[in-house]
C-alpha cells in the first residue's frame, strides 16, 4: 500500500504536469508572442484548434501570426558585409510559449538600400536605433557567441529580425526581435 508521502508526491507531480502542459490562455482571447507583437503581427487564436496542420496538436497557439505587407522575418546566418545579408526565412512554430520564429530553408542574399533604419532589441518590446555597421557587428557577435562584445542594454536575443522590404525586395528597415 502506498504511503501518504508517495501519494502526495504523485498528486503534486500530476498538478505540475497539468500546469506545464497548458500553454494557451483559458479565456480564448490569447496573445501573440514577443516576436509577433514586435513585428506588428497579430495572431488570431482559436482555442483548442491548431491552425497549422504542422503545429503540434497538443499546443494551443491559435492561428499563426500574419505579418504586415512588405515585412519578412529573417534569421541571418553570417555577419552582413558589403550591403548584403545572407539569411534564412524565419517561420513561426507553435511552442509551449506561443508562436516563436525559427530560421528554415535555404540561405538567400538580401541587399540593403541606402539609409536603412536599424534597431536592436533592449528588452521586451523595446528597441534602440543604431547605425547599420553596429547592426552588422551585433549580428556577427551574436552568431559567434561573443556575448562579451554585446554591451547592455543590448543582448543576443534569438537571432530573428523583422525586415521591411521595398518593391525591389531590398531591405529598407530591420529590427531585431526580442526573445528571452
Amino acid at each position: 500500500m502506498p504511503s501518504t508521502r508517495s501519494l502526495l508526491t504523485a498528486v503534486a507531480f500530476a498538478a505540475a504536469l497539468v500546469t506545464v502542459t497548458a500553454c494557451g490562455p483559458s479565456d480564448g482571447k490569447g496573445s501573440a508572442p514577443a516576436a509577433s507583437k514586435s513585428a506588428g503581427a497579430k495572431a488570431t487564436p482559436t482555442a483548442g484548434t491548431p491552425a497549422d496542420p504542422a503545429a503540434d496538436p497538443n499546443q494551443d497557439c491559435g492561428n499563426p501570426p500574419k505579418l504586415p505587407a512588405g515585412h519578412k522575418m529573417l534569421h541571418p546566418i553570417e555577419r552582413p558585409k558589403q550591403n548584403t545579408m545572407h539569411a534564412q526565412d524565419a517561420k513561426p512554430a507553435c511552442t509551449p510559449n506561443d508562436w516563436i520564429y525559427h530560421g528554415e530553408g535555404p540561405h538567400k542574399p538580401y541587399w540593403f538600400e541606402k539609409n536603412v533604419t536599424a534597431e536592436l532589441a533592449t528588452g521586451s518590446g523595446q528597441t534602440k536605433k543604431v547605425e547599420l555597421y553596429q547592426l552588422w557587428d551585433h549580428i556577427g557577435d551574436c552568431l559567434a557567441n561573443d556575448h562579451e562584445a554585446v554591451k547592455p542594454p543590448l543582448t543576443c536575443s534569438g537571432g530573428i529580425y523583422d525586415v521591411t522590404l521595398n518593391a525591389k525586395g531590398n531591405v529598407v528597415a530591420i529590427k531585431e526581435i526580442w526573445h528571452p
